[in-house]
């Protein structure tokens, strides 16, 4: 079986990959039960049907596409698996043609492109285990299959998508884009600040450049004004953070939205709608254990989550610190990599994931009796907000944006990063 050669597009160039960050596959499948919905174009149709998958037993009267609105996709088995999955864990296309043979979305998992001008960023998904758990080899090792992948995930042309907006009708090139992120990872990086007061001080910035007159500044005086800013907020984050409880509105909103980052469905399962209406209202209240969103999550009173755990320390912090690292190296933030948000929308929302991944964190360290967050607590926590975060079009719909705006606003998104990060 011939396998079409990769073209390589001269438009964008892959940039230099977070040596904090660590992949390999290590074959569990995860990706392959029935979480994600592999798209396939009509040229990979095509060749798929071509490779005689007919003939095979574990095959036979197994349709290999399903059809939604106009898209195919790959098939999944009534267990949920997709159809190429064998008894090992493996792709029956991999294990027989090659890794090429493969539709590009099969191939790019868990690893994503953001083009930011000339570059390209690589973003990688938490979804997946291996990534979640930083389980493999340096991002480095992977450059060369990468820029391979690049050539046909981002065609010629694409170098030429805009900056998002820093806020809505405050436009801005990549350059300065770029030197704003660099002053929150900085930030981030500060260890004169616990954890929590790193993604609070993250908060008051985007605050503090929530201007429009900001994105008339040139380089000089934008980095001037990040420089000031940046030294008078991480000297006041210095200070003890004051721990107070949301209000019961707050508390309402915040926790239906964790209903929508909760729930996993699987290809070939519908939930029936007066059973999400149940878990919804059901989370609004936050009265007795919280609700089954998933199948993974043990029985937990919501009242054993609002008590203090401490703020992350050790591989736990380290974990959150590296999923937050990476977003902003990879830019995936905002813009079209997360529903064509302006850059400080995005920002914050990212900022809003910390008490969300927190409060699954909880669920399990109080699943397990633990007073503390432990590293195993975060990484499940992570994995279950990334499947979500800038992918579900849920979180696109009028209702959601609505709700992530109200929790946005600083003082509200303050209280929560320090109310479940402490």
């Amino acid at each position: 079986m011939s396998i079409p050669p990769v073209k390589r597009g001269p438009s964008v160039h892959l940039g230099s990959l977070p040596a904090f960050q660590c992949y390999d596959c290590r074959g569990c499948g995860e990706c392959c039960r029935g979480y994600l919905a592999i798209n396939v174009t009509p040229a990979e149709r095509e060749r798929i049907e071509a490779q005689g998958w007919g003939s095979d037993p574990a095959l036979q009267g197994q349709p290999l596409f399903t059809q939604r609105g106009g898209t195919h996709y790959l098939a999944h088995r009534a267990d949920g698996g997709c159809v190429f999955l064998d008894e090992e864990n493996r792709c029956r296309i991999h294990a027989k043609f090659g890794e090429p043979a493969k539709p590009l979305t099969c191939r790019l998992y868990p690893f994503g492109f953001v083009p930011a001008g000339r570059e390209a960023k690589v973003d990688l998904r938490f979804d997946c285990p291996a990534a979640a758990e930083n389980d493999g080899r340096p991002l480095s090792v992977h450059k060369g299959a990468l820029s391979e992948l690049l050539a046909l995930a981002i065609p010629k042309g694409m170098h030429d998508i805009p900056a998002p907006p820093l806020l809505q009708g405050a436009e801005m090139d990549w350059p300065r884009l770029q030197r704003i992120t660099r002053a929150f990872e900085a930030l981030l990086q500060d260890e004169r600040l616990n954890l929590t007061q790193r993604m609070a001080c993250g908060v008051n910035l985007a605050a503090a450049l929530d201007n429009p007159r900001i994105a008339v500044l040139d380089v000089k005086g934008l980095d001037e004004l990040l420089a000031k800013a940046s030294t008078k907020l991480t000297e006041a984050g210095l200070d003890e953070l004051p721990r107070v409880p949301p209000d019961t509105a707050t508390q309402a909103m915040f926790r239906q939205l964790l209903t929508v980052y909760g729930r996993r469905d699987r290809a070939n399962t519908k939930e029936r709608l007066w059973e999400r209406l149940k878990t919804s209202i059901s989370m609004a209240r936050g009265k007795g254990i919280v609700p089954p969103l998933r199948p993974d999550l043990p029985a937990v009173g919501f009242a054993d989550l609002e008590i203090t755990f401490g703020v992350p320390e050790g591989e736990a912090a380290a974990a959150l610190l590296r999923y937050y690292r990476l977003r902003l190296w990879s830019m995936s933030f905002c813009g079209r990599a997360f529903y064509n948000r302006p850059y400080l929308d995005g920002l914050n929302a990212l900022w809003l994931t910390y008490p969300l991944i927190l409060w699954f964190a909880r669920l399990f360290a109080a699943g397990e009796g633990k007073a503390a967050l432990e590293r195993a607590h975060v990484e499940r926590a992570l994995s279950i907000i990334d499947h979500q975060h800038g992918r579900t079009p849920l979180l696109d719909v009028r209702a959601e944006r609505y709700r992530q705006a109200s929790l946005c606003e600083r003082s509200t998104l303050r209280s929560l990063v320090i109310w479940y990060g402490s």
